[in-house]
């Protein structure tokens, strides 16, 4: 089913704008020029996601959010917001808004948005579906209940601490571990889960971006700040920030994050007035930031800051008996986005699963599991069926895989269970801009020229596809 997006906006061109172009993404799009009307639609037909002007002709958006609220818990709401009204934005984000958007509309950024508020509510659902911490990490995308004696220790910290205030915790392990989803269960099992939890890649933004994105900017700050910018530190207020790899920051921001943690106070760039925040931060890294602080690029006071709570996520290669219920979950959860009826893996595929080094741990199971189901037909998966070569782009085997099952599509029967457009696209997608990459001697700005895309989009997806 479509998603079910609702736009409220008493300006009726940027209604019929926005709902045209959501529309040309795949939603399913409704849309209110007032804040009765809204709330009425909502009831009749419960969106997946609400983007609310704050100033409409009948009612206080904030009005508005705080009722869609109270009688649909689970909607997710992006606030759209003029230049100028950051305050009311602040306190939309306090009221359990998931997001804001300026306007004029950056469509780029707003599709963005949608699209993690979307998986946002998808995790949220699942969660409300679930009883017990220990049961979430059943429906999580990156882990399944515990089977190994090595991730335990794991689960248990994060049972004990997810109660807890405002702790800092770091949470260590290599890359595709599933960091980051410890860090879903530790704030949706917390006092803060009813606010935001922000998140933020420190290596995936220059030092500049990186500080303006953390505390936000004033007007004028430097060249390019046109508009004042509140940060995710305030947007994420009573709730949790989520720092991924961290061990990449800059020294000089390092400095920075250190006062928060002591004081939970901070500038914007460009600001001279304290602003103070309530705000849990968890940290991530695949680096030893022990060994960073022995070679100074690492501050040692903020190190033992933040590793007031360490929880250090062994890799897959160490608890092989964790890999069966994995592979069983993602095998489930690919059966169903591409319509397929595989039953279970042979005993030989399972063996030879476990044989694996898996040096991209869960998440390059994962892909393999993903490939493997899209490729192949079947009731069982069987060792001739696994794509176990997921690090290998563009391996001509694998695209003549896919060569061969979209012709199976095009000139066969539809299937019975049906198909999931999306994910098919987003793997082709992903095979084109493989190849543009490959192509480009992997120079973005050259492969974003060949795919005709600007190369913030062209960044957006390589960090979706997780390149």
């Amino acid at each position: 089913m479509l998603p079910h997006l609702l736009i409220v906006d008493d300006q009726e061109a940027i209604r019929l704008f926005l709902a045209a172009t959501l529309e040309a993404k795949g939603y399913r799009v409704s849309a209110a020029g007032a804040g009765r009307d809204a709330l009425a639609l909502a009831t009749a037909d419960p969106p997946d996601l609400v983007l609310l002007d704050l100033q409409l002709p009948d009612m206080n958006g904030l009005d508005v959010l705080a009722q869609l609220k109270t009688e649909q818990p689970e909607a997710c709401v992006v606030i759209l917001t003029s230049f100028g009204r950051a305050d009311a934005a602040v306190e939309a984000m306090r009221r359990r808004a998931f997001d804001f958007v300026t306007k004029p509309v950056n469509l780029d950024h707003l599709l963005q948005v949608v699209q993690r508020g979307l998986a946002t509510r998808e995790s949220d659902r699942r969660l409300r579906h679930r009883g017990s911490t220990a049961d979430l990490f059943a429906m999580l995308p990156t882990a399944v209940p515990c089977q190994s004696v090595a991730m335990a220790p794991v689960y248990e910290t994060v049972r004990k601490i997810a109660a807890g205030g405002r702790s800092t915790i770091l949470i260590q392990g290599e890359s595709g571990t599933g960091k980051d989803i410890l860090v879903q269960v530790i704030h949706t099992n917390s006092s803060r889960r009813e606010f935001p939890c922000l998140e933020i890649n420190c290596a995936s933004l220059p030092e500049q971006l990186l500080e303006s994105e953390l505390f936000g900017h004033e007007k004028g700050a430097f060249t390019d700040a046109g508009q004042q910018k509140l940060g995710l530190l305030e947007l994420a207020h009573g709730g949790t920030l989520f720092l991924d790899e961290i061990g990449e920051m800059p020294l000089a921001i390092q400095v920075k994050v250190l006062r928060v943690l002591e004081k939970m106070t901070f500038k914007r760039v460009g600001g001279l007035t304290d602003i103070q925040v309530d705000v849990r931060i968890i940290a991530a890294t695949n680096r030893d930031l022990a060994a960073l602080v022995e070679q100074g690029g690492f501050r040692s006071d903020l190190y033992y800051r933040l590793k007031v709570i360490q929880v250090t996520v062994p890799p897959l290669r160490q608890r092989p008996e964790d890999i069966p219920a994995l592979a069983r979950h993602f095998l489930r959860q690919y059966n169903e986005e591409f319509g397929k009826r595989f039953e279970d893996l042979t005993a030989a595929a399972m063996a030879k699963l476990q044989a694996q080094a898996w040096p991209g741990n869960v998440r390059q199971l994962r892909n393999a599991i993903e490939r493997s189901v899209l490729l192949e037909e079947g009731a069982l998966l069987d060792v001739s069926g696994l794509h176990l070569d997921t690090d290998q782009a563009d391996s001509p085997d694998e695209n003549a895989q896919l060569v061969k099952w979209l012709e199976q599509m095009l000139t066969g029967p539809f299937p019975i269970a049906g198909l999931d457009l999306d994910s098919v696209a987003l793997r082709i997608e992903r095979a084109f801009i493989q190849k543009a990459l490959k192509a480009a001697g992997n120079n973005q700005s050259q492969a974003a020229r060949l795919l005709k895309l600007g190369r913030d989009r062209l960044r957006y997806r390589l960090k979706q596809y997780q390149f």
